[in-house]
């Protein structure tokens, strides 16, 4: 191997982690833990790749975040920002720690890190390529509550290459990402319900619209190359726009034109419950049956209101407890200006009238009621069954 100018990488681990099983509002997911001093290391060609690893869980979420669900599910969000505080919405990333050294003088042309759920690597879930040997491997986006087995491969201009493998495990929480041009995006998965089954992550994503709409004012919401890439390397096939289509940029969906986009006008809080708005809400429960729709991703302008109410009915149908509803609802106060998102604050309706409305109707619990609305507006058995087929765990 060619000499090369020596370099030793090692980054700070600074993160946040958890050891509770799954979470809920009621859940405690706080405590920080040292970093363990174990590695896995690989030689060749006498260089040295060593992978530092965690033996216990990491949290992807902000500290804030954090502390707003460890809270009594009787707190507002308000209690856990300053007024008009934005971006705490998005989550932290994984930050991979190693080093790279040798007795002679090396360096890498890029650094690869690569997930799998298998120790054998059969499947990689995720990929990136780092230019050089930087000073940190970020890692975003991941699943929360998960074990992934990661590889670090070191590669150098003559094409050699060395590396090495170990593990991480994922607090459970909600799963917030970094969507770069997005807003409030998250994976509604994770949630557990009443009845003690889990929402699968990676089937629906919720957040801001991502291609700055027509007249909405909010031309910054617009997805760039990057945030492009993140959202298609989700493998989104369906973007479900919750505005009117009059605000529409260009003929398809800024994910491109092989991503089906629908448009739905869709109506938001306790308005969804009138009558006047039933065949719009029927036309999203519908196409949310649809199998071959998923990975989507679902928003409106902001993700608040309009994407808020429709994820907490889809919750609720799912099984998801009230607290939790209300508690999804508002982590969209973490992007957006409290005020706007707090239950108790009139934004042409409530969240916790929408709740109230649903509660109207027949049935032993929360989940039997959604259906029960879902069913007087046009929606099927099969579709509410096809529904909790899709996101639900046995």
């Amino acid at each position: 191997m060619p000499k090369r100018p020596f370099i030793k990488r090692i980054m700070a681990l600074s993160l946040c982690v958890c050891s509770v099983a799954a979470f809920s509002a009621c859940d405690a997911l706080g405590g920080l833990f040292p970093m363990n001093s174990s590695t896995q290391k690989s030689i060749a060609d006498g260089v040295t790749l060593s992978v530092f690893k965690t033996d216990h869980p990491v949290s992807l979420i902000q500290t804030e975040v954090d502390a707003y669900l460890s809270a009594d599910s009787e707190q507002l969000v308000s209690d856990f920002l300053p007024a008009g505080a934005y971006r705490h919405d998005q989550g932290k990333p994984f930050s991979i720690e190693y080093e790279l050294s040798s007795e002679t003088l090396v360096s890498a042309e890029r650094m690869i890190v690569e997930f799998s759920f298998d120790k054998n690597f059969s499947d990689i879930v995720y990929k990136e390529v780092f230019s050089g040997s930087p000073m940190t491997l970020d890692v975003y986006n991941l699943q929360t509550g998960a074990t992934y087995f990661y590889r670090v491969t070191a590669e150098f201009e003559d094409s050699s290459k060395v590396s090495a493998e170990t593990s991480v495990k994922t607090a459970p929480s909600p799963r917030m990402l970094y969507i770069s041009g997005a807003s409030n995006v998250r994976d509604i998965g994770g949630w557990k319900t009443e009845d003690g089954k889990t929402i699968k992550q990676g089937m629906l994503y919720r957040g801001s619209e991502i291609d700055g709409g027509k007249n909405t004012g909010h031309v910054d919401f617009c997805l760039d190359g990057k945030g492009i890439k993140q959202l298609r390397g989700l493998g989104i096939k369906t973007d479900f726009d919750l505005r009117a289509e009059s605000v529409k940029v260009g003929e398809y969906s800024m994910l491109g034109a092989d991503v089906t986009r629908n448009f739905y006008d869709a109506a938001q809080y306790q308005s969804i419950l009138e009558p006047q708005n039933a065949a719009r809400t029927k036309k999203i429960f519908s196409d949310l049956a649809k199998p071959e729709a998923y990975p989507v991703y679902l928003h409106c302008t902001h993700g608040v209101d309009r994407a808020g109410s429709t994820v907490l009915i889809l919750e609720a149908l799912l099984g998801v407890g009230k607290a939790d509803l209300v508690r999804d609802y508002e982590l969209s106060a973490f992007y957006y200006n409290y005020k706007h998102v707090n239950r108790e604050l009139q934004n042409g309706g409530t969240v916790l009238d929408l709740i109230e409305g649903l509660e109207g109707y027949k049935g032993a619990t929360l989940a039997e009621k959604t259906a029960n609305f879902l069913l007087s507006i046009g929606v099927t058995q099969a579709e509410i069954d096809s529904i909790r087929g899709i996101f639900l765990d046995e």
